[in-house]
Order: structure tokens, then C-alpha cells, then sequence
């Protein structure tokens, strides 16, 4: 039977995978989604940051509105310097609209790679084939891959990268070579600063060495580009001044903005709920991470806590969870409570909810969202966040199954000095040699 059901939900995600990619031609699917519909255009994001690579190699800031651009819509471009002039100009060896194509393929090879590193890892785990079947399946049938193909957005390849990042052998099991940990794990932060939110989580690992460099990276990263340090000052005012204050747009799927909704306020000043959502949320983070040696389900805890703080929250965004999705799936045993949760939340933040509350609602499909009336609004915006934060909870409860052995900061002065690093067997913390699992044969400590 599990064999049957794996088989006919890979099928389907693969069957939806490549609907939604045709629908990158025939724009079918654009009416489900808010960005696809409401939006300038196909490829807008992506032709910022390929406009900025322009304007660096014509002279100018990549943050300039050129004269004369390149293609044929674009967003402002908002994003620290190093990404235009390391990727914005390689992207200009090709024509704007063959560029837009290219990293759609990059993105689908990226996806595949993760399915089939997916595969690899529940091996690795002791999974069955079944088991395997359905997290990869889970990398095809998540719906909001669709707007970031669309848009020609980064945060699936961030998040592809952190999980490998958290997957690697380096880290689990201290091979040397291959994608080590600092390498997808830097690259994933550059893309998109939400990797980094793990960091202490790794430190707590004793992965001292990886955090030290990745900062290093990145800083040079921002400083060696001309006029790096403004950029960087330009950069945090800028996004703080968008977290701190708010005004009702169907776009974002952040929870403030669902709080802004379900209590009809009008927007404005937000700086004390977003004080008070980062205390609660990184608290937590914090609390879990000095009690338990789950090392995957404490970062999964710091990289949610970003959808929760943050106010620029879009659909696309979530697609970064996939790799949390996944890593909370392949790591349950058949005897852990809950462990269909992560599935179950990834076919339901699989909905689109455009379509169905106007259904519901009995408004006219053609209208905009931001005209719905306040309870249709609220389902809406609960459509990604709350599961999330379903999420949230279940892998803080997961993390207080695992309670550390010894001290939280005991093992960072070795790593540093001596380079001795715990081992992580299946997302744990492993300070002896682990030894066999009578439960299921798995090779991983108690």
C-alpha cells in the first residue's frame, strides 16, 4: 500500500511540475496567484538584477534608473551591491530575455539536484524507498515554485543551497570535499540573507570555523564592491524603515500583515509588534537551541522566525521552507508522533488561495484582492503564514525530544583551536561514536 501511494504522489507532483512549468509559456496558471496576476510582468525581478549589472558596466550605480534600460520592465533594484556585480553582470553575456530562460533552467536543475540529493540523504538515514519517494516529491508539487519562476526570483536556490548546506557529508559525518558546509551555505546567504539566521544555531554546533568564514566572505563580499559600506547603511535603513512600518497589500503573506488584517487595523507605525513578534519568536529559537542537540530542527526554528518578524513576506518567499519541509520529514522515524505533519503542511501551503475564496466569497474572479472584505482577507493571509506557524511549533516540539548531553558552549573553544567538531547523525549532535539503533538499524547515538 505505502508503495502504491508513494509511487502515485511522485507521479502527480512530476504531472504538476511540469504544468507549471508550461504555464511559464501559456501563463494558464497566472490567474491562481496575486504576483503572477498583479504584477508588472514575467521576469520583473529578475530584470532588476539584470538591469543592475547593466548599469555597472555602462558606469553607473545599480541602483540608478538608466536612461535608456536594457529590458523591457523592471522593479527598482534593492539588494546589496556584490549580487550585481558578480551575477547581474555574468547575466548580461546573454540577451535580457535568453538570460530570463537560462536561470529558469538553473532553477529547475537546482530543484531536481535537491530531489535527488533528497533521495540520497533518506538513504543515508535508513529510509525505505517509500519514504524517499514522497520527499522528493515533495520539491515538485509546491505551488509557489511557480510565482518564483515566474518573477526569475532566488530564494528556492537560496533554499536548495542551505539544504545542502545542512545535508552535506562534511557536516554530518566530517568527509572532506564535495559542496562542503561553508561553501552552499555562504552561497545561499548571498543570495538571500536568510541562511544566515542559523548561524547561531551553528556556532552552537561547534561549527565555529564555518561561521567565522562565511562572515568573513560576506563582509568582504559587501566592502570590496565600490561604495560597499553606504550600500550596506542604505541597504539595513532601507528594510528596516519597510519592517517597522506597514500598510495593508495583498502581496505580503508576512504575519504582521496578517495581524494588520484579522484586527482591521489601518496600518502605520508597527515597530512595537515588531519588537514584541522578535522577542517571542527569537526567545523560543534561543531557548530550543541551548536545550537540544537537533541541530535541523533549531534552524528551522531561526530561519521561520524571519517570515514572522519580517513585513516583506511574498508567496514566493516560502519556497524557501521546502528545504525545511523536507529535512522535518526524512529525518522522523515510523515510531515519532507526527511525523506526516511536514507533508501535510506542504500540500496545503500548496493552494492556491486566490481562486478559492472568490469562489467562496462570490466575488468576481478579475477582482483584486485588496478589495476583498475583511474575512475573506484574513483566510487569505492565513493561507501561508498560519501553516508556518504550525510549522514553527512542531519543530520546536521535535528539538525538546532531542536534550542535549553536555553544555551548549562547551565544544566551541576545540572547534576553534582544534578543529574538533561533534558529529551531526541525523540532524543530532553526536559527541561519541554512534552506535547502531536497535529500533530500525540506524546508525545514530541516543
Amino acid at each position: 500500500m505505502q508503495k502504491w501511494v508513494s509511487w502515485t504522489f511522485l507521479l502527480t507532483a512530476l504531472a504538476i511540475h511540469v504544468m507549471l512549468i508550461t504555464s511559464l509559456w501559456t501563463g494558464l496558471l497566472n490567474p491562481l496567484f496575486h504576483d503572477t496576476e498583479y504584477l508588472l510582468g514575467q521576469g520583473a525581478d529578475f530584470f532588476a538584477f539584470y538591469q543592475a549589472g547593466t548599469n555597472i558596466l555602462n558606469g553607473i550605480s545599480c541602483y540608478s534608473f538608466p536612461p535608456s534600460p536594457v529590458v523591457p520592465y523592471f522593479y527598482p533594484y534593492r539588494y546589496l551591491p556584490y549580487f550585481a556585480y558578480s551575477v547581474g553582470i555574468i547575466l548580461n553575456l546573454l540577451p535580457p530575455i535568453t538570460a530570463y530562460w537560462a536561470w529558469v533552467g538553473l532553477i529547475l536543475v537546482s530543484i531536481w539536484l535537491a530531489a535527488w540529493r533528497t533521495i540520497s540523504v533518506a538513504r543515508r538515514l535508513g529510509r525505505p524507498s517509500w519514504e524517499a519517494r514522497i520527499a522528493a516529491a515533495m520539491w515538485f508539487v509546491f505551488s509557489p515554485i511557480y510565482i518564483e519562476l515566474y518573477l526569475g526570483q532566488v530564494t528556492l536556490l537560496s533554499g536548495i543551497l542551505t539544504f545542502f548546506a545542512l545535508t552535506s557529508p562534511q557536516f554530518t559525518s566530517g568527509v572532506k570535499g564535495g559542496l562542503s558546509l561553508v561553501t552552499s551555505w555562504t552561497l545561499g546567504g548571498l543570495a538571500k540573507l536568510i541562511p544566515f539566521t542559523i548561524a547561531p544555531v551553528l556556532l552552537a554546533g561547534a561549527r565555529v570555523r564555518t561561521v567565522l568564514c562565511a562572515g568573513l566572505i560576506t563582509a568582504a563580499a559587501i566592502l570590496v564592491v565600490p561604495h560597499g559600506l553606504e550600500s550596506l547603511l542604505f541597504f539595513i535603513d532601507f528594510n528596516a524603515a519597510r519592517t517597522m512600518y506597514l500598510s495593508p497589500y495583498p502581496g505580503s503573506h508576512s504575519l504582521k500583515m496578517l495581524i494588520l488584517y484579522l484586527f482591521s487595523l489601518p496600518g502605520g507605525d508597527f515597530r512595537v509588534i515588531t519588537l514584541l513578534l522578535a522577542g517571542i519568536f527569537i526567545t523560543l529559537s534561543l531557548v530550543a537551541m541551548l536545550y537540544s542537540r537537533d541541530i535541523w530542527s533549531c534552524s528551522a526554528l531561526f530561519a521561520l522566525s524571519y517570515f514572522f518578524i519580517m513585513t516583506d513576506v511574498w508567496e514566493h518567499h516560502y519556497t524557501f521552507l521546502l528545504a525545511l519541509l523536507v529535512l522535518g520529514w526524512i529525518r522522523g522515524g515510523p515510531n515519532d508522533r507526527l511525523r506526516w505533519v511536514p507533508v501535510l503542511l506542504t500540500l496545503l501551503m500548496s493552494i492556491p488561495m486566490m481562486p478559492i475564496i472568490s469562489l467562496l466569497s462570490g466575488a468576481d474572479p478579475g477582482v483584486n484582492p485588496i478589495n476583498w472584505e475583511p474575512m475573506w482577507s484574513v483566510l487569505y493571509h492565513s493561507s501561508k503564514v498560519v501553516p508556518a506557524l504550525i510549522l514553527y511549533c512542531w519543530f520546536f516540539w521535535t528539538s525538546l525530544a532531542y536534550p542535549r548531553e553536555n553544555g551548549t558552549l562547551r565544544t566551541l573553544w576545540p572547534a576553534f583551536a582544534l578543529g574538533e567538531e561533534p558529529t551531526v547523525m541525523k540532524g543530532l549532535l553526536v559527541q561519541s561514536v554512534p552506535v547502531a539503533s536497535e529500533e530500525n538499524g540506524e546508525h545514530f547515538n541516543h
